[in-house]
C-alpha cells in the first residue's frame, strides 16, 4: 500500500480533517478511481502519518476524515545529506536519487566536480522532473519524511556547506580497497560523496582530505556512480562495521 503526499498547509488537526489536491488528487482520483468511504494512508513529508478515510470528491480536491495519527514510522536515526555528481546520462542520475530516497537518505544536492559533464544549475523544468521521483519513491517504500532537493553546488560551495560537519564521507575509486564504511552512525547527520563517471581528480581528493572528508572505497570492483551511491547508503544506513 503505498503513502500519498499532502503538504501541511492542507491538513487540518483542530477538525482532523485533510484535503488532497494538485497531482495527487489526479493520481488518486483518476488513475486508481478512489471513492468516498475508501481507506487511505497519509503523509505531511514532515514524519507524520494519517490513516484517512475519503468523504468527499470533487473536480479539483479529495476530502479526508483523520482516523488515526502516527508520526516517525522506520525513518532512520542516520540522516544522510546526499552529494552526488549528476551523470551525463540523466536515467542513471534518476536511478541514484529513486533508489537512495527510497533507502532512507535525509536529502540530495547535485554536485559539480572537475569531471561533472552537466556543469549548469538545475532548471525549473529538471528540478520539478526530480523532485517527482523523489515524491513517488517516497509514497512506493512507504516513508513519512520527503527527502529535499538542493539545486547544484560547486565543488567549492560543497566544501563551504559541509565544513561544519563532523562526519564527511566520500567514495573514491583509487583509496585503498581495506578502506571501507564503518562505524556507529545513529542519531547523526553524516554527508556522503559521490562522484560523476570519470571520478574525482587527485586534486579535489586532496582538498576534500585538508577538509577532514573520509576517504573509502566500495572494494576491488569499479562500480558506476548510481550503483556506488545505492550501496554506500545501503551500508551506512545499515550500520556496516566493516574492516578499516
Amino acid at each position: 500500500m503505498e503513502y500519498y503526499i499532502t503538504e501541511k498547509i492542507n491538513i487540518d488537526l483542530t477538525n482532523l480533517k485533510l484535503k488532497i489536491i494538485g497531482d495527487e488528487f489526479k493520481h488518486l482520483s483518476k488513475v486508481l478511481r478512489k471513492k468516498t468511504g475508501d481507506e487511505i494512508t497519509v503523509t505531511d513529508g514532515l514524519y507524520n502519518i494519517y490513516k484517512c478515510k475519503i468523504t468527499g470528491i470533487s473536480d479539483s480536491e479529495i476530502i479526508c476524515d483523520i482516523i488515526k495519527i502516527d508520526s516517525n514510522l522506520f525513518e532512520p536515526e542516520i540522516k544522510i545529506k546526499l552529494f552526488i555528481s549528476r551523470l551525463k546520462n540523466s536515467d542513471r542520475f534518476e536511478f541514484a536519487i529513486e533508489k537512495c530516497t527510497e533507502l532512507g537518505v535525509f536529502d540530495i544536492t547535485p554536485v559539480i566536480t572537475k569531471y561533472t559533464e552537466l556543469k549548469d544549475k538545475l532548471n525549473e523544468t529538471k528540478l520539478k522532473r526530480f523532485s517527482k521521483i523523489i515524491r513517488s519513491a517516497v509514497s512506493q517504500s512507504q516513508r513519512c519524511y520527503l527527502p529535499i532537493l538542493n539545486n547544484s553546488l560547486t565543488f567549492k560551495e560543497l566544501l563551504k556547506v559541509t565544513e561544519n560537519f563532523s562526519k564527511k564521507i566520500v567514495m573514491y575509486e583509487f583509496s585503498d580497497t581495506d578502506s571501507r564504511i564503518e562505524g556507529d552512525f545513529k542519531n547523526d547527520y553524516i554527508c556522503l560523496l559521490i562522484g560523476p563517471e570519470g571520478g574525482f581528480s587527485t586534486e579535489e581528493i586532496d582538498e576534500l582530505k585538508k577538509n577532514n572528508w573520509s576517504v573509502k572505497s566500495l572494494g576491488e570492483r569499479k562500480l558506476r556512480a548510481e550503483t556506488a551511491s545505492v550501496v554506500s547508503v545501503f551500508q551506512i544506513l545499515n550500520n556496516l562495521k566493516l574492516k578499516n
